[in-house]
Parts: structure tokens; C-alpha cells; sequence
């Protein structure tokens, strides 16, 4: 695998990113938040691998979680912002060109303390409108309120009880093969469970997977090429975990492989770094550290590595910008304003 690492400048403070066709233009763009400077800056994928800046929009105090999707169904993409240090989060319609207007709900109050940090978007109850999900440490649980029609959500919502404290990074994903989404969660010493039953109230069934580390983030992908979902957990210490699943809805704790990490893990993304179908990941740590796992069906392997112009590596992601078939590397620096973008050769 060869890459060749490009500098860009993105904003200040603890950026988070996600990557989508903003534009319908067919090519992958990037979006960062940008904690320090409460905005979003749109750079524009021109199929080749390069970036250019096309737009910046202010999304209200602290933004720190992004989440991406057609809402509103006009067929542009829209984002929900998480608003760290505030009750409420920031919604924006797309409008296809790479532009944004607030949604007339937005600011939406949605009453959590302390604050919201992560936020996704995602059709929980099978009406084919995505739910809000946002982290809620006060009651232990998810926040969810309902998707209605021409992107508004219902609130103020319902707690989806996960047994703990989510604190960062929850996953969203089919864990059991029943084409309902279920919920994932890092807890204070544990790993929250919650099994959607599938039917249109989307009630949950909660189980917990005992951690000897408090995890800090979860994430869900098939990295052993079985075609079920197995579980990446971060700790605030030195260690990562996967966790192979049995399509059942369980992870098995016996079979878990474990990776030695530098503490400070942040951010993980899924994509398919070199190309060969199996999914792999990256994850980002402050202590300047990144950790590439390449999912096998044999051996799992892990790459670690460094660039000397980001000291501070939070926000990443993985996506393929020059269409070859292999996932780009984006990663952001949480100090400086600084990130970087290796696309493959």
C-alpha cells in the first residue's frame, strides 16, 4: 500500500468529519466541524483525490459530532450538528450545490445534560425516515426522537435505556441480521447492548459486555470477512479490542483479539484501506499516534504511524476520493488548524 500525504488547512479545535456527495456532483466531498471557530467547512472532491474549499457555514457553539443524510427527502444531502456545552443541536438542508439553510427547527432544543457530544441519523423504526439519536449521560441512555416528514423530528424524544453512560462515539448498525438497526454504546465498565425488536415503537433489549477498561469508543464492522458485524472498543488506556459477533446479536469475549495502543484514542473510521473487500479501520490519538487495522479472514494485522505536522490527531475518516477502489486516509489535528489527506497510489 502507498500513499501520498497532502496538508489543507481546515479550522481550530477537536474537528469531526464526515465525507458524502454534497454537491451531486458523483464525487466525494468532506466536511469538518470545527469546535473552535462553531462552523462547517465543505471541501470538494474532485474525483482525483484533491480537495478544494467550496463553502463555510457557522453551526452554532461547539459543534462536535456530525451526522449526515437526506432528511427532508429532496435528494440533498442535510447535516445535525451536536452543539457541545449547549441543550440543543443544529440542522442545515442542503440544497445540492454545496450550500446550506437552517431547517426551521433549528436550533432544536433537546433539553440533555450535561450537553450532546456524538449524534447520528438513523431510521430506527423502519418507516424509511431517519430518527435523531444523540447521547444522553443524565439518563444513562440514547436520546432518540422521531424522523417526520419534511425533516423534522418529534420532541422532546424518548431515552433508549443502554445501561451506563455513552459518552463518545455510539454505533448504529444491524448486529443480529433482522434489517432493524440496534445500538451500541461505550459505558463507564461496560458495553451497552440495546437489540431493536424490529417493530414500530423500536423498543430495545439490553444486554452488557463487561470491560475490564473503561472504553472510551465502540464501532461496528465485518473485519474478519464472515459477513457479520464485529465490534473495535477503544479504552481511555492502552489497549483495543475486537470483538468477533455471531450475527445473533452477541460478541464473543473468547475470541477477541487485543491491540497494544498509545492511551488517548479519540475517533474511529471504517473503510477499506487497501482494496480488498475487508473492511478495516483507523484510529485517531492525541498523543499523535495513528493505528491503521486492515481486517483479514485469517490474521488481523495492525500498522502504526505518525505525521510530524499532526501533533494531535482527533478527526478522521476513511473514503475513496480518487476512485480506485482503496479507502483515502483524512485525518484532522485537534491543536492546530491543520489536517491531512493520504490518498493512494
Amino acid at each position: 500500500m502507498t500513499f501520498s500525504p497532502t496538508l489543507f488547512n481546515v479550522g481550530a479545535g477537536q474537528p469531526s468529519i464526515s465525507v458524502c456527495d454534497v454537491n451531486s456532483d458523483g464525487n466525494t466531498d468532506v466536511v469538518v466541524a470545527n469546535y473552535s471557530d462553531d462552523n462547517i467547512v465543505i471541501y470538494q472532491g474532485d474525483g482525483r483525490g484533491n480537495l478544494s474549499e467550496l463553502n463555510r457555514f457557522p453551526v452554532g457553539e461547539n459543534p462536535t459530532g456530525i451526522a449526515v443524510s437526506d432528511i427532508n427527502n429532496d435528494g440533498n444531502i442535510d447535516f445535525a450538528i451536536a452543539n457541545h456545552e449547549t441543550s440543543y443541536v443544529t440542522l442545515l438542508f442542503g440544497d445540492g450545490k454545496g450550500g446550506v439553510n437552517k431547517a426551521p427547527q433549528s436550533p432544536l432544543n433537546i433539553g440533555i445534560k450535561p450537553h450532546p457530544h456524538a449524534v447520528q441519523l438513523k431510521d430506527l423504526d423502519g418507516d424509511n425516515i431517519e430518527e435523531l439519536i444523540i447521547d444522553s449521560r443524565e439518563n444513562e441512555g440514547l436520546l432518540v426522537l422521531k424522523g417526520l416528514a419534511k425533516g423534522k423530528f418529534k420532541a422532546p424524544g424518548n431515552i433508549v435505556n443502554v445501561g451506563g453512560d455513552p459518552y463518545r462515539g455510539f454505533a448504529v448498525n444491524d448486529i443480529n441480521g433482522d434489517g432493524a438497526f440496534d445500538l451500541v454504546t461505550p459505558n463507564q465498565r461496560d458495553i451497552g447492548i440495546a437489540v431493536n425488536s424490529g417493530s414500530i415503537e423500536a423498543s430495545f433489549s439490553l444486554t452488557k459486555l463487561e470491560q475490564p477498561e473503561s472504553p472510551f469508543t465502540v464501532e461496528l464492522a465485518d473485519l474478519t470477512d464472515d459477513s457479520e458485524l464485529d465490534l473495535v472498543v477503544v479504552t481511555n488506556g492502552t489497549s483495543l479490542s475486537i470483538f468477533p459477533g455471531d450475527g445473533r446479536g452477541n460478541f464473543q469475549e473468547n475470541k477477541k483479539t487485543v491491540i497494544n495502543v498509545a492511551s488517548g484514542a479519540k475517533q474511529i473510521a471504517i473503510g477499506d484501506i487497501n482494496g480488498d473487500g475487508i473492511e478495516d479501520a483507523l484510529i485517531s490519538n492525541w498523543s499523535g499516534e495513528l493505528l491503521a487495522i486492515i481486517g483479514s479472514k485469517a490474521t488481523i494485522k495492525s500498522y502504526k504511524f505518525r505525521h510530524a505536522s499532526i501533533p494531535n490527531p482527533w478527526g478522521v475518516a476513511l473514503t475513496d476520493l480518487n476512485k480506485d477502489g482503496k479507502s483515502d486516509l483524512i485525518i484532522a489535528d485537534g491543536d492546530s488548524k491543520l489536517a491531512v489527506v493520504y490518498v493512494s497510489q
